[in-house]
């Protein structure tokens, strides 16, 4: 049989598997999202669930151990989010065996909820910085027998770029020392969200719920701010933040830099890592393009520097 990178589970073949497992009697099971991981439906008579499937290859068992682990710290701490849900031996993380090899999984309450959607409202911002601030407050005493990988390291992501991809080697090793020198001086670590964002956040009756660590990690706080900060409703969000936790000029100041080593982060992933499932031809749909667009419009702005055309 000749090797394969990634299979897609059959989704009534994955809820036979799998019910034994829960001790659950799944009834339905489908296929929602395939994209860095697999993520399926199921339901037994009474409930739903989430199956997040991840990469092979991407995520060790321990370091997912450590993401499940932060949702019941934070669930324990008031912070509203998703539950996991125990396979029979009382792990939170499970493993599928599958031609590529042993894939981690867990699975997760449903939550009836919606995305909020635009246009958005001050009062969304307000509120979801509150929440933010709680997730902070919240995992600054987190502490796990498992380990998980500091935040990605940006010179790395650059010379993996590179090796595919050196039409813009000067933009971005210009950027990369940019980043090295500006944010020297700061310090403020902490568990970071690594994604915030309203894709990450639910509607409920009970209020926002806060969704998927899978970019959790150890690292400087400010970079949970990045996406945020360009919207029009970041006082409102800042102001939702300060009611809990402080976000000093200190913060402010390090953001730039967080947002160029966000963009070189996300330039990585559409130039190196979805071409090895989605093919080379994803190079072309647009996201590298505009990551590089981003990225010289941020170096635009650094200080002796004027705008590339």
């Amino acid at each position: 049989m000749i090797r394969t990178f990634r299979s897609l589970p059959d989704p009534s073949a994955l809820a036979a598997d799998l019910g034994p497992r829960y001790g659950l009697t799944f009834v339905h099971c489908e296929l929602r999202r395939t994209l860095v991981n697999d993520v399926y439906e199921l339901a037994t008579a009474d409930a739903r669930y989430v199956l997040k499937l991840y990469l092979y290859g991407r995520r060790e068992a321990d370091e997912i151990r450590w993401e499940t682990g932060l949702s019941e710290h934070l669930r324990a701490a008031g912070v509203r989010t998703t539950e996991a849900v125990p396979l029979l031996d009382g792990d939170t993380v499970g493993l599928l065996e599958t031609p590529e090899g042993p894939r981690p999984f867990t699975l997760l309450r449903y939550v009836e909820g919606s995305t909020p959607k635009p246009p958005f409202t001050d009062e969304l911002y307000d509120a979801f910085g509150r929440q933010v601030a709680a997730f902070h407050e919240a995992a600054e005493n987190y502490t796990s027998p498992y380990f998980r990988p500091p935040a990605e390291d940006v010179e790395q992501a650059l010379e993996q770029i590179l090796a595919v991809d050196g039409t813009e080697e000067n933009l971005l090793r210009s950027l990369v020392a940019a980043v090295r020198n500006n944010l020297a001086q700061y310090s403020k670590a902490g568990t970071c969200h690594g994604d915030v964002s309203m894709d990450n956040v639910l509607l409920t009756p009970q209020g926002l719920l806060l969704l998927d660590f899978d970019l959790a990690a150890t690292g400087p706080l400010a970079a949970d701010f990045c996406g945020v900060a360009t919207t029009p409703h970041w006082a409102a969000f800042k102001a939702g933040y300060r009611t809990r936790r402080e976000l000093t000029a200190e913060d402010e100041a390090a953001i730039p830099s967080l947002q160029i080593v966000g963009r070189i982060l996300n330039l990585r992933f559409h130039v190196v890592d979805k071409p090895r499932y989605r093919g080379t031809e994803s190079r072309g749909e647009g996201w590298a393009a505009a990551e590089y667009d981003g990225l010289r419009a941020l170096h635009s702005k650094l200080p002796g520097n004027v705008e590339r055309t």
